[in-house]
């Protein structure tokens, strides 16, 4: 595997070549505006990303696994009912549905994830379609 410099010297030679073919790079540029791929976490997107549905108040849940978010009140319900199922075969699956919606609805209230000491600065794409 190529280190970092070896790509970034492969990089200048085809930037070079290119070049001398009169074809220029296109110039990196800070895009305006938010990230179209980024999903805010705790937002309606990031739930339905984890595939949780809030459940509204004349909604009939019966037979549904539901969790009461402790931190904020809100229920949720899965979009999949199934999908307990599938991660815990083994499992009763009232019990797994419990514990799948717990570490869901926990996700998308806990916030962003802190970033470790010494970590490396986030990286940016130059060029967002």
């Amino acid at each position: 595997m190529a280190s970092t410099k070896e790509l970034e010297q492969q990089l200048a030679e085809l930037t070079r070549l290119l070049a001398s073919h009169g074809i220029a790079a296109p110039e990196g540029r800070e895009p305006e505006g938010p990230r179209p791929d980024y999903v805010p976490f705790g937002s309606p997107q990031h739930a339905a990303l984890l595939g949780l549905v809030e459940v509204a108040k004349d909604e009939d849940t019966e037979g549904l696994a539901t969790f009461t978010s402790p931190t904020s009140n809100r229920v949720f319900r899965l979009v999949d009912e199934n999908e307990p199922l599938r991660a815990y075969p083994a499992m009763d699956p009232d019990k797994s549905a419990k514990i799948v919606l717990r570490q869901k609805v926990n996700e998308l209230e806990g916030g962003a994830p802190p970033v470790p000491d010494g970590a490396p600065p986030m990286w940016r794409p130059a060029d967002i379609p």
